[in-house]
């Protein structure tokens, strides 16, 4: 008798971890408002990602790259900060570790400056979702965001 009050639970965890899987999968939209310039729109957080991104940047290149990039129709856009940046990581997935489309395994710059030292920085690798330190002098990948509507 106490069998069937345990199934039913069990039933019920699965459908609501299925439809949290459903939930991830959609919450990134793509839009093209430029011909060859695509922003992804994060449902959760509101923000607005530039769905490209350039390599091999110092931390400086990477935070001047954004500050000066008009793209999608837009020009205030701007390096995430780590927090931004850790907004996008799925730690249920591996290679890559998020649900954004097409994210390659590389580690991306954040704007924020490492805590034990301000000749490093808070980069997020998108292969394991792993948040170190990177010295702004190496070369790094940069995507930049901006706020949302």
């Amino acid at each position: 008798m106490k069998k069937i009050p345990i199934v039913l639970l069990v039933l019920l965890c699965l459908v609501g971890v299925a439809s949290l899987a459903s939930a991830d999968s959609s919450r990134f939209s793509t839009a093209e408002p430029v011909s060859g310039e695509p922003v992804v729109t994060d449902s959760v957080t509101g923000l607005i990602w530039q769905k490209t991104y350039a390599t091999n940047k110092t931390w400086q290149q990477a935070l001047a790259y954004c500050e000066s990039l008009s793209y999608g129709g837009h020009s205030d856009w701007r390096l995430p900060n780590k927090k931004e940046l850790m907004s996008l990581v799925n730690y249920e997935r591996f290679n890559p570790a998020s649900d954004f489309p097409d994210m390659p395994l590389s580690g991306f710059w954040s704007s924020s400056t490492y805590v034990y030292g301000t000749d490093y920085a808070w980069p997020v690798d998108f292969s394991t979702g792993y948040v170190g330190s990177n010295n702004k002098t190496s070369g790094s990948v940069a995507r930049c965001v901006r706020e949302g509507p």
